[in-house]
């Protein structure tokens, strides 16, 4: 588990920063670039996957009022990120195609809001992860390329290295977002009436 300082510190030597950084208040140059864009590089790689650790599932609060073409109208959840599907209370498998619950997002004076059909809905969401010890290895890899890609130019000057980072970033999406998946097991699906009847 790595911190948020030794994140940055692995970005930072990947653009060929071999001095590494003890906080984010130090005064220096890569210690400011990572205070600017560490916060907004988390959120962004937390919004690209459902990872497993950053998932909840919560009820929704019905606002009432819903918006004309929907049947309700729920409060965005706090410390949302992405909201990933609308389910009914009490779901808990990955969501078919065809079982996927129409939502869209609005806003009104209170904040955003979900619009929706779904009575009593419930959302499973990617929440905003501030501490770094819920991070495995490979998201926190998945973390520092994004990071570096930041920092590369502020920080070398070298376009080259910035597109290094673009796609070694890719690469290790793809394996953290693949680790992820390895980490939960559905349900078994419920056999069908024809093969229970056959039996």
């Amino acid at each position: 588990m790595s911190s948020d300082i030794e994140i940055c510190n692995i970005a930072l030597s990947r653009v060929a920063l071999t001095q590494p950084i003890a906080s984010f208040t130090e005064r220096s140059k890569p210690a400011e670039q990572c205070r600017v864009f560490y916060g907004s590089m988390r959120e962004l790689v937390l919004q690209a996957f459902p990872w497993p650790f950053a998932e909840s599932i919560v009820s929704l609060a019905d606002l009432g009022s819903p918006a004309p073409g929907w049947a309700y109208r729920y409060r965005y959840p706090a410390d949302c990120l992405q909201v990933r599907s609308i389910v009914q209370p009490g779901w808990r498998r990955a969501l078919t195609a065809d079982q996927e619950i129409p939502f869209k997002i609005g806003y009104d004076s209170g904040g955003r809001v979900i619009h929706t059909d779904q009575p009593e809905a419930a959302c499973r969401f990617t929440f905003k992860v501030e501490d770094s010890t819920f991070f495995d290895a490979q998201f926190s890899d998945a973390l520092a390329w994004r990071l570096a890609m930041e920092l590369a130019l502020p920080l070398s000057s070298k376009p080259d290295l910035q597109q290094f980072a673009a796609q070694q970033y890719q690469m290790a999406l793809t394996l953290a977002e693949g680790s992820a998946f390895e980490e939960s097991q559905d349900d078994p699906e419920p056999e069908s009436e024809f093969i229970t009847v056959r039996q």
